[in-house]
């Protein structure tokens, strides 16, 4: 599971980044433009959000 989520979250990082620099070409305002505009913003905090999921998820329990 943890390197699912490491590898779904890369793509989702990786995706939102190449996205928002094409939309971003326009200037900051152009995410707003269209109801799909924020999407790479979205990709990106989801790739973020699935990558720390991975790093806690791979540390060991304070019990163990």
């Amino acid at each position: 599971m943890r390197r699912i989520s490491q590898i779904v979250g890369a793509v989702f990082l990786l995706l939102g980044v190449f996205w928002a620099g094409r939309v971003s070409a326009h200037g900051l305002g152009a995410f707003w433009e269209h109801w799909w505009c924020p999407i790479p913003l979205v990709l990106i905090v989801v790739g973020l959000v699935g990558l720390g999921l991975a790093l806690i998820a791979r540390r060991p329990s304070p019990s163990a």
